[in-house]
């Protein structure tokens, strides 16, 4: 593969807030026995919600620490792969216009230029982008480039239904601009079918009568909602602004009543837990000498919000990683990122250095046909290795 390949960028959206401090809101002992195992669990599983919310706000902090460096350097030095792009193909269609290359060397030349037309075009009504492209890519070129594209979405899609034993539904392969949208079609239909199957099996399951143990889940499941439920209306009552007289008062308890409104949407029990505190409705202990069946309630949303906020960490993490370039998780310090961006950006560093070596090498006749020779074997290279790694996929 060429050095002059585009190189690209995305950025994500911000991921969203957790809630916080949910570990002091433990059960503590009120007496020399042990906590029951009702409350272990209710202050495990408010510890495991703490540790998530410190995660994604890690997540979260790390990625306002390194993105925009990050991300202002990695454009300036697109902005000069551009700019060698560029020079190298106009250098090499002013080569080509002059004789002194053999019939290979020529066909070689036009496939590198061909190759960053499609990285370099700028798109617009440039007039002489314009007549590169109606120069380089005739219909019959157009034609053999969509029918060879068209040739490995279909490729793709017989190695996906390999691969997962299934057929796919995917005759329309032109619609899919590029293998991410095919890839991601995939994903969605995948994911229908497996919502479509559930669906199947809630069914089934409904027309059974529960077991014991799914009656006591449907029940605990319906105490949850309840309690959830009664809490956000006693924080209501308590933090209905328009009871207020006192200016300051008021905007205090409209900005609870916004968090408490908020909780109960995302089903976000610790939240509602801390501002019954902050409310002076409950306090540590009388979440202490609440019930055991009660606290098991509590705990399966507990459950529900680890599960919630595992999902927000992990895509947080996906996200960061996918603006940044690199693999990002919850437990890397800025200043171990900072540096592994700074790899990443001298290896694209070393590749403009390279490439604007290489446009001082082939003005040159003698270099020129040698950067051909090299580029040739970049590509068989390419071709080898992509090979192996579709035979090492099929081998696993």
């Amino acid at each position: 593969m060429s050095q002059f390949d585009l190189f690209d960028k995305t950025t994500a959206p911000e991921p969203a807030p957790a809630s916080e401090g949910a570990a002091r809101l433990k059960v503590q002992k009120s007496g020399p026995g042990k906590l029951s195992p009702a409350q272990q669990r209710f202050n495990k599983l408010l510890a495991r919600v703490d540790s998530l919310g410190r995660q994604l706000q890690e997540v979260e902090s790390l990625g306002s620490a390194v993105r925009a460096p990050h991300l202002e350097r990695m454009a300036a030095l697109q902005q000069q792969i551009q700019k060698a792009q560029a020079d190298m193909l106009l250098f090499l269609h002013d080569r080509l216009q002059r004789k002194g290359l053999s019939v290979a060397q020529q066909k070689s030349v036009r496939a590198v230029v061909q190759s960053l037309l499609e990285a370099v075009d700028p798109g617009g009504e440039d007039p002489q982008w314009a007549a590169l492209h109606a120069a380089y890519h005739s219909p019959e070129a157009l034609a053999r480039n969509a029918d060879a594209r068209q040739d490995g979405k279909r490729q793709m899609i017989d190695a996906l239904e390999d691969s997962l034993g299934v057929s796919l539904d995917l005759d329309d392969l032109d619609q899919f601009e590029s293998h991410e949208q095919l890839l991601g079609a995939v994903m969605r239909q995948l994911q229908e079918r497996a919502e479509a199957e559930q669906e199947r099996k809630t069914a089934r399951k409904a027309k059974r009568p529960p077991t014991a143990r799914q009656a006591k889940a449907q029940a605990q499941a319906q105490d949850a909602k309840a309690a959830l439920r009664t809490m956000y209306r006693q924080l209501a009552s308590a933090l209905h602004p328009d009871r207020e007289t006192d200016p300051a008062e008021r905007e205090r308890k409209s900005a609870l009543m916004s968090q408490a409104n908020a909780a109960y949407e995302r089903g976000d029990l610790t939240t509602l837990l801390r501002l019954q505190l902050q409310a002076e409705q409950v306090d540590h202990a009388s979440i202490a000498r609440m019930a055991d069946d009660r606290l098991e309630a509590l705990s399966l949303l507990l459950k529900e919000q680890v599960a919630v906020l595992e999902l927000e960490v992990l895509d947080a993490e996906m996200r960061l990683s996918h603006e940044l370039g690199i693999m990002v998780n919850a437990t890397m310090k800025a200043p171990m990122v900072h540096r592994v961006l700074q790899e990443v950006q001298q290896d694209i560093v070393d590749v403009v250095e390279t490439m604007q070596h290489d446009l001082e090498r082939v003005r040159d006749d003698a270099e020129l046909k040698r950067w051909l020779r090299e580029q040739s074997a970049l590509a068989r290279q390419h071709e080898r290795d992509q090979a192996m790694m579709v035979q090492f996929g099929e081998f696993i």
